[in-house]
């Protein structure tokens, strides 16, 4: 498995990866349970806790004094760190919210609602524009729940990015309404590339490719706690190096 040729990687086991995941397993329980905080990210009829920026890491990622590092490090540029995203799945999900279309719901179970971060829907018409510049996407598995697993689209990356720079061209990048590249590339992976779920429990990790195409799997099987996983999408600094990298 290459991040450059399937656009993700799973890595074995780390001792390093697992001494954290059960730091911030604690943290992202602490802050999960918490009415407010808990109130402002369920989605999807409360079976998502989306968690963007809610994990209590410093700079570098450590948690409660437990360093982040693992084998991905040497596969990923030097950019700042964020505040973590914790995001949970419970059974049932996706339902379905009431200010959501029966389009937008049915994407979400058929194709996992499947989509490259930053390219954010703006307006009415919900355009997209690339608006943050991530450089990785790493995950890291907080319990050892199996049911809702990410998928990726294998080689998805190469199809997306080329689509993506045709459109912008020399352009300033912030500039270029990509709706219509995005939407077409995306059908260009949906006929030529087979899904593929991630299967990873804490200690283990994975990493995908900024372009990559990917997505949460509809929860299938037995009623169970939660799916927790944490992931940290640092960004470049430049959007040329977002886009040209």
């Amino acid at each position: 498995m290459s991040l450059s040729r399937d656009g993700f990687v799973v890595f074995d086991s780390d001792p390093r990866v697992a001494a954290w995941a059960r730091a911030a397993h604690r943290a992202a329980s602490r802050v999960a349970n918490d009415p407010v905080v808990r109130a402002q990210n369920l989605r999807h009829g409360q079976t998502w806790f989306v968690g963007v920026d809610v994990l209590s890491n410093d700079p570098d990622g450590a948690v409660d004094g437990v360093p982040l590092a693992g084998p991905w490090q040497d596969q990923v540029p030097d950019v700042p760190m964020h505040k973590g995203q914790v995001s949970i799945i419970y059974p049932g999900y996706p339902q379905r919210d009431p200010d959501q279309s029966a389009a937008n719901h049915r994407y979400r179970i058929t194709r996992a609602a499947a989509h490259v971060d930053g390219l954010l829907p703006e307006g009415p018409e919900r355009h997209r524009y690339a608006r943050e510049f991530h450089a990785y996407v790493l995950g890291l598995p907080l319990n050892a729940v199996g049911a809702a697993p990410t998928v990726v689209w294998p080689g998805s990356q190469k199809i997306m990015q080329s689509a993506i720079a045709e459109a912008i061209g020399k352009n300033p990048v912030e500039d270029v309404d990509l709706t219509e590249a995005y939407h077409a590339a995306r059908r260009t992976v949906f006929d030529s590339c087979d899904p593929v779920p991630v299967h990873a429990t804490p200690g283990q990790s994975f990493l995908i490719h900024r372009f990559a195409l990917h997505g949460t799997a509809p929860w299938q099987g037995a009623v169970g706690p939660g799916r927790m996983i944490a992931f940290f999408r640092p960004e470049f600094p430049d959007p040329l190096d977002w886009l040209q990298g």
